[in-house]
């Protein structure tokens, strides 16, 4: 077997030392030659003609046991045991599953069976990453039928020292009347001890009276919270569900709030006005419009509208970037001054006349985003998209997403279409706009033409409004139409790229 000087290394993965590598090799010499002369005592047994099974058997094995120790021996050498700490905890890094938001509290992940390979793994993760353990997956619906759970919760909790810890925690039993299981509640607990420590905290399926249970745990115990997601709160069913929810009412470096599912947010006491972004879904516009009074300091807004209704107008001051997915009517009771970003999702062409009201009375906007997924094959669609290009004289950035006629927009684009008197959006320096199936030469020229009549001067005696850059939304790699124009960006005198979607 092995020299004592080295025996250790086949035991873990330390590299070898200078003065122990000859002696590796030679050892691995010494074993390559007796398996050479086992390999020739099995041939000859296997030669002859009275031969016993049990000595072939014996001799199988020691070959391959021999096999074993140059591995072993061999692996001694390997390059990967001279890798520096830094570059094996780079490296451990990456082994968190896809989409995953932490260390999942589940045994079977990578990082929780790399920890156990060796003693030089083990010290690396354990205790030089940190900040991989202060970021903390709970999913009780993935790993309910495990009992490790709230152990390796409280591993996870200690690895990560004294750092902030972002925690996803989604709860896995749908339970109406707000019961947790116990291993939901010995988890809850854990982390709750640790609410000084919370930096980003993301509770999905949490029940309300739960979320009500919160404050005498949590309440003036989170100095360091700065981002808040509820998400998916379930329907509750319990009579005695509460009114509020009071935890989070004191948090002085909260930032992000982001609430969906079955719990308004006029029910949540929380530091408001502190908030500079907010997210969510609403079942009435009442509670958006609650949300924009309250929090009177957002700069971020994403929200889904589910109705509208008509009533009082809310001005915000601060609102520099605002999504709405689902009811755009609501865009009828903003006031925007400051409004520089806004994005819109799942649109009908008809939706472009309330958005082009909006857009004239916020001269403020630069950047607008429309996505339309399907074609509604109006007859007034010409009309519709050149109101909707006059009103954007302000832009500088359109985003136009789906299934837009962008022959058409193309077409108004272009400055000789109207003879010069007079340019639609002489703001524009950046376009993106999804690429059709049906995209042909056609539509290929008639963009090329819209671009080359920008860098032309127009009778107005305007300041240069050419395009800086284009760029090419598709689902697949474009064809050979789009390659002209990509090969033609000198010429033209912009930026022109392609996003394949998903990539």
């Amino acid at each position: 077997m092995a020299d004592i000087s080295f025996v250790h290394l086949l035991t873990s993965n330390d590299p070898p030392d200078d003065s122990e590598i000859p002696h590796i090799r030679s050892a691995i010499l010494i074993a390559q030659d007796r398996l050479r002369s086992l390999d020739e005592q099995l041939f000859q047994l296997e030669q002859d003609p009275l031969f016993d099974e049990e000595d072939i058997a014996e001799a199988q094995l020691l070959r391959d046991e021999q096999r074993t120790e140059i591995l072993q021996l061999q692996s001694t050498l390997s390059h990967l045991r001279h890798f520096p700490p830094e570059i094996l905890a780079l490296i451990f890094s990456f082994a968190l599953p896809s989409g995953e938001k932490g260390v999942p509290m589940d045994a079977n992940s990578v990082l929780w069976r790399a920890s156990q390979v060796c003693q030089l793994w083990r010290g690396i993760i354990c205790e030089g990453m940190q900040h991989i353990w202060s970021s903390i997956e709970i999913d009780c619906l993935k790993v309910e039928r495990h009992n490790l759970t709230s152990t390796l919760l409280e591993l996870a909790l200690q690895r990560s020292g004294t750092r902030s810890l972002s925690i996803r925690f989604c709860f896995g039993l749908r339970n109406r009347m707000g019961l947790l299981t116990r291993n939901e509640e010995l988890c809850l607990t854990l982390l709750t001890n640790e609410s000084f420590r919370w930096k980003e905290v993301e509770l999905d399926h949490i029940p309300i009276a739960v979320l009500d249970s919160l404050s005498a745990a949590v309440k003036s115990r989170m100095p360091m919270l700065r981002r808040l997601a509820i998400e998916n709160v379930p329907m509750s069913l319990d009579w005695d569900t509460p009114p509020t929810a009071e935890a989070f009412e004191i948090a002085p470096q909260l930032e992000h709030f982001s609430l969906s599912g079955y719990f308004r947010p006029s029910r949540f006491q929380l530091p408001w006005s502190q908030l500079s972004s907010y997210a969510g879904s609403f079942r009435d516009i009442k509670d958006f419009l609650m949300v924009l009074a309250c929090a009177s300091n957002l700069a971020t807004c994403d929200v889904f509208l589910l109705n509208y209704h008509t009533g009082f107008i809310v001005d915000h001051p601060n609102i520099q970037m605002l999504r709405i997915r689902g009811a755009v009517e609501g865009l009828a009771r903003l006031r925007l001054p400051s409004l520089q970003s806004l994005a819109l999702d799942e649109l009908i062409l008809q939706d472009l006349g309330t958005i082009s009201m909006f857009v004239r009375r916020t001269p403020s906007i630069a950047s607008l985003e429309a996505h339309i997924p399907h074609e509604s094959g109006a007859s007034n669609s010409v009309e519709i998209l050149l109101d909707f290009i006059n009103a954007c004289e302000n832009i500088s950035t359109l985003v136009l997403r789906g299934e837009v006629d962008m022959l058409t927009v193309c077409s108004l684009l272009n400055t000789d279409s109207l003879g010069g008197s007079r340019v639609l959006m002489p703001r524009l320096r950046h376009l993106s706009f999804s690429v059709l199936t049906t995209t042909n030469a056609e539509f290929v020229n008639v963009l090329i033409a819209m671009l080359e009549s920008r860098r032309r001067p127009t009778l107005d005696d305007l300041e240069d409004i050419s395009l800086s850059s284009l760029t090419l939304l598709a689902l697949r790699a474009t064809g050979p139409l789009f390659q002209r124009l990509i090969s033609s960006e000198g010429e033209l005198g912009l930026k022109v790229a392609v996003k394949i979607a998903n990539a």
